[in-house]
């Protein structure tokens, strides 16, 4: 058994990976849009009027084609008019995004920093498979999205995980998330794994969430499917140049997987350095106004 099956065993099989954390189940109408966008006509009319159950939702999707980025000229008052403008792959980002949001949202705990992170990682993950042309853009986006959504579970969990936290982000000599499971037998990585499956994501956007930490997942024989290593691969550069662009970074993960990514993608490490600099080049500029 692999390094990968034998992690993705554990968080199955094992009660313990739990330690008490309430998963949210996936929201109906996330489980009714994703069975109507995965129809072979998708029907434009059925999409709004789910959509239009839930006022909250209503208003990201027609305040979002309403944004600087798409300039129509005019503004969009209509749900339908919306999907039209933004298309449904940009669609199930939103959506995903607004609900997940929603689903983990703690009262008690600053999270804003968490979902600027979030938002600006997939967005630059969904611009690199746009670039590269090497994943769909919208898998990339809900795996930027979703590949810490472990973390916010866990704060609310672990009155003392932050520290935690801050230790495994500045370890240089051992996984990021073997620091977690040292200190509370669970780790983000997992958690964000069984909340992905409940929710109906990819086996690939899964089984990519267990494992976005673990770089030796790039070895040949790793037994772990391309596209999920693909979307580690994006995600590892996504969040690098995210970090530098909220001013967050986290040089420890990028210096542990940047030699293993650039080899799977076929770059030299100063080629992948340069495709950075480049996406943040985009960022920086254009941050604000780019879409989901």
């Amino acid at each position: 058994m692999t390094a990968r099956e034998q992690r993705e065993a554990r968080a199955r099989e094992s009660k313990q990976a739990h330690k008490g954390i309430d998963i949210p189940s996936c929201p109906g109408i996330l489980a009714q849009l994703m069975d109507e966008l995965r129809q072979p006509q998708v029907s434009g009319k059925r999409i709004a009027a789910l959509i239009g159950q839930d006022v909250g939702l209503a208003a990201v999707v027609v305040r979002s084609a309403n944004s600087p980025y798409f300039g129509s000229g005019r503004r969009i008052a209509s749900i339908d008019d919306a999907i039209r403008m933004l298309g449904f792959g940009m669609l199930a980002n939103l959506v995903h995004e607004a609900l997940l949001r929603s689903s983990i949202a703690d009262p008690g705990a600053a999270l804003e920093r968490f979902w600027d992170s979030s938002r600006c990682t997939a967005q630059a993950s969904a611009m690199l498979a746009r670039r590269t042309g090497i994943a769909r853009p919208e898998t990339a986006y809900t795996f930027g999205l979703f590949h810490d959504c472990g973390i916010p579970l866990l704060v609310k969990r672990f009155p003392d995980y932050k520290r935690i936290l801050a230790t495994a982000n500045q370890a240089t000599g051992r996984w990021f998330t073997d620091v977690e499971d040292e200190a509370l037998d669970t780790n983000h990585a997992t958690i964000g794994y069984l909340l992905a499956r409940s929710w109906g994501l990819t086996d690939a956007v899964c089984t990519g969430i267990l494992c976005h930490h673990d770089y030796s997942v790039f070895a040949p024989d790793s037994g772990l499917e391309v596209e999920a290593q693909t979307l580690i691969a994006l995600n590892l550069v996504a969040e690098y140049v995210a970090g530098t662009h909220l001013r967050t970074r986290r040089d420890a993960e990028w210096d542990k997987g940047r030699e293993a990514v650039a080899r799977f993608l076929g770059y030299a490490p100063t080629e992948l350095d340069d495709l950075a600099d480049d996406l943040l080049y985009t960022l920086d500029r254009h941050g604000e106004d780019l879409p989901a």
